[in-house]
């Protein structure tokens, strides 16, 4: 066998064969080495790789979108929960509001049927529970009336509440021996309340079997009409505002408006006296009304704590005095003791100070303009606490005092 020449060589030549010898060139060694076993499990693996990678990237970049869309979503939906509660609380809000309002203005006019149903509702109630819970046999009773019920049922006397105040007016049957006087002294008002109360002009014109209208205090009962304001009706009748505001039954809040149609219940008020025509040739004293004297003997442990005049008497929906004073008065501490309270809010006694005496005395100072002390100051009696204002619920400049002992609430001027 002959090798080759040179001259017969190419660079793109790699091997030359004949029919009886067969020679290998280097790159075919080459290649039979990469086509062994081991490179076969390479290549595969590389090719398992690349396809993961592929996977995984793919993989990768769609869990990212779905956990973005997640947290969009999620932000999305948590913004409208957040929108529909505070709708929800805001229509909670003015539905409240307006019931409210709504209450208000009937002022008074549903407080019976209210307190009726309420109390039908739980009769009901304690009927039906009383019927599950009970477990043992109802014993038959005798229906029959007794003689005493017929008694009261078949009576024509008007049964007088002693426990209770009364939130409206009523109804009284006159009946054999009755005066206007004795009347009105078992309802706990003046005869001149019921007087006109009834439009009557002499009490001695009540007669058995007439009808009266027992107003719940002492004083006038009005009709509110279009553009009444608290301070007119007040003027009309001479009394207080805030006796008319304080009076529970009234239903006044915070604005001091009336509802027009409102029965409106004036303590202490008297109706216009009737014009008075001159008689000739009469030269007597012109009629009047005497005013009632409200005024208690004290026994003078307190001593008044600002100059004034007492334009609201103790009652027992008011168990305090109303003293009227110029706004910015000074207000002195009735007696010796410490502060316990010297607090400055908008509503109800508005800036009030409590003192406690240490014998089982505390006194209230309420409507103030102005505060002098601080809580847990020791003061001593007729020492500068504070200034007569209008602060709270309060009609005009007063300070509103009141005297508690052991507890309970008393008539003030029993004390000073």
């Amino acid at each position: 066998m002959e090798e080759p020449s040179l001259q017969d060589s190419r660079d793109d030549l790699f091997y030359t064969t004949t029919t009886d010898f067969l020679e290998y060139t280097p790159y075919e060694v080459g290649k039979r080495v990469r086509s062994s076993l081991l490179d076969k499990f390479f290549d595969a693996t590389y090719s398992v790789y690349q396809v993961s990678k592929r996977v995984l990237t793919v993989a990768t970049v769609a869990s990212s979108r779905t956990l973005w869309d997640l947290l969009k979503f999620s932000y999305v939906y948590i913004v409208y929960l957040k929108t529909k509660v505070v709708d929800f609380f805001i229509l909670l809000e003015s539905s409240k509001d307006t019931a409210v309002k709504t209450l208000m203005w009937r002022r008074g006019l549903l407080f019976r049927p209210a307190t009726h149903g309420g109390v039908f509702a739980m009769v009901i109630l304690a009927v039906v529970a009383g019927g599950l819970f009970s477990r043992s046999q109802i014993a038959a009773q005798d229906l029959t009336l007794a003689e005493s019920a017929l008694t009261t049922y078949s009576s024509t006397e008007t049964i007088i509440p002693t426990d209770r105040p009364r939130s409206e007016t009523i109804i009284y049957k006159v009946v054999k021996g009755d005066t206007l006087s004795e009347i009105a002294e078992e309802f706990a008002v003046s005869a001149n309340s019921i007087k006109w109360a009834n439009n009557l002009t002499d009490e001695d014109t009540v007669k058995p079997g007439d009808t009266l209208k027992v107003p719940p205090v002492s004083g006038v009962i009005h009709n509110v009409k279009k553009g009444d304001t608290i301070y007119s009706v007040a003027k009309k009748y001479k009394a207080n505002p805030q006796a008319i505001a304080d009076f529970p039954f009234n239903y006044i809040d915070q604005s001091l408006a009336l509802a027009t149609g409102q029965s409106l219940v004036v303590p202490g008020g008297s109706k216009p006296a009737p014009l008075v025509v001159p008689i000739p040739g009469y030269t007597g004293p012109t009629p009047s009304r005497n005013p009632i004297n409200y005024a208690a003997a004290g026994s003078g442990l307190f001593a008044m704590p600002v100059a004034g005049t007492v334009n609201q008497y103790s009652s027992w929906y008011h168990p305090a005095v109303d003293i009227g004073a110029a706004y910015g008065t000074s207000v002195y501490a009735a007696g010796s003791g410490r502060v316990t309270t010297a607090s400055k809010v908008g509503t109800g006694f508005g800036w009030h100070i409590f003192i406690d005496h240490g014998n089982g005395y505390v006194t209230a100072y309420a409507h103030l303009s102005d505060i002098k002390v601080n809580v847990g100051q020791n003061v001593s009696k007729g020492q500068l606490i504070g200034a007569v204002g209008c602060s709270g619920f309060c009609t005009g400049s007063h300070l509103h005092l009141e005297v508690i002992r052991n507890g309970a609430k008393i008539n003030p001027l029993s004390v000073f």
